[in-house]
């Protein structure tokens, strides 16, 4: 599984790496941070009408990175023992958007 369903928010700090990650409304990750015993501080949360997944901004303590990467990687299993076989589609299409978006410095006023 090469695809990514985070992205890095750059904000300088020296405590915090920040994130946006892809989950369900179920709230799949929550049960795998919980299990790896990390530490998330959640923020803003986007779920567009009429699609299953949602956008979760997080900031996880710098120490704790390669376990939130760990974490992910699970989530992505856990999406397709559940049912949620275009999970991956769908991180692959908007993550690269994003990212897009993010390199060029032009953001879109309104995302449709």
């Amino acid at each position: 599984m090469d695809y990514k369903n985070y992205i890095e928010i750059r904000k300088i700090s020296l405590l915090y790496y920040q994130y946006c990650f892809v989950d369900t409304g179920e709230y799949l990750a929550d049960g795998i941070f919980y299990q790896n015993r990390i530490t998330v501080r959640y923020g803003a949360e986007f779920v567009r009408e009429g699609t299953r997944y949602r956008f979760i901004f997080c900031k996880i303590r710098k120490k704790d990175r390669s376990i939130f990467f760990k974490s992910m990687e699970e989530l992505k299993k856990k999406m397709l023992l559940t049912g949620h076989g275009d999970y991956e589609y769908f991180c692959e299409r908007i993550i690269t958007t994003m990212k897009r978006w993010k390199d060029s410095g032009n953001f879109p006023n309104k995302v449709v």
